[in-house]
């Protein structure tokens, strides 16, 4: 049984978030319900709402009060939500070029053509990988290959990680123009 359910609150009015212990307490359920109804489907309540107490744990020294705490709550659900479901999609978009390249890459019948045609389409994987500035090519490796945060990559390259996630936005729009260039000029 999940341990969010098990989070409701024990008041009729919540209590002041002095504490993560009582913003958890406070406002897991009301979360819990944000995360499912702003996610659908396509994400994971219990793990939005995780994510969104530790946001809120790190940040609470820095709440002003200028708004309700539930308001302030509600923002950083939503941007939580909307980054795991843009997530989801260039996962989905990534696993879809990745799938092309495997079938183009293996057959069930290895010989040479299918070692010609694996060979093929490697390189014109790597050359269209060439063709992104340094800066582009290193966070799309790191991010989409090695898998690491935004946050890591930032930490690796000694930059910021707005800067990287600016970088990798460009590298992913740079990378998937070239590659359908690429498709078209070999006739695929």
């Amino acid at each position: 049984m999940p341990l969010l359910p098990l989070l409701r609150p024990t008041g009729s009015a919540p209590e002041p978030a002095s504490s993560v212990e009582s913003l958890c307490r406070c406002h897991a359920v009301q979360l819990t319900r944000w995360a499912e109804r702003l996610g659908g489907p396509g994400i994971d309540p219990d793990d939005t709402v995780q994510e969104v107490l530790l946001i809120a744990a790190r940040r609470l020294p820095e709440f002003r009060g200028d708004a309700k705490l539930s308001t302030w709550l509600f923002r950083i659900t939503t941007r939580v939500v909307a980054n795991q479901r843009r997530g989801a999609r260039r996962r989905l978009t990534w696993s879809r070029l990745t799938r092309r390249i495997e079938d183009q890459a293996a057959t069930e019948a290895p010989g040479p053509a299918a070692d010609l045609e694996r060979v093929e389409a490697t390189r014109r994987f790597y050359q269209v990988l060439e063709e992104l500035p340094e800066r582009h090519r290193q966070v799309l490796v790191l991010f989409e290959l090695e898998e690491l945060s935004t946050e890591d990559i930032a930490r690796l390259l000694d930059r910021p990680p707005a800067t990287v996630r600016v970088w990798l936005h460009r590298a992913r729009a740079r990378f998937i123009g070239a590659w359908q260039r690429a498709q078209k000029e070999s006739g695929e």
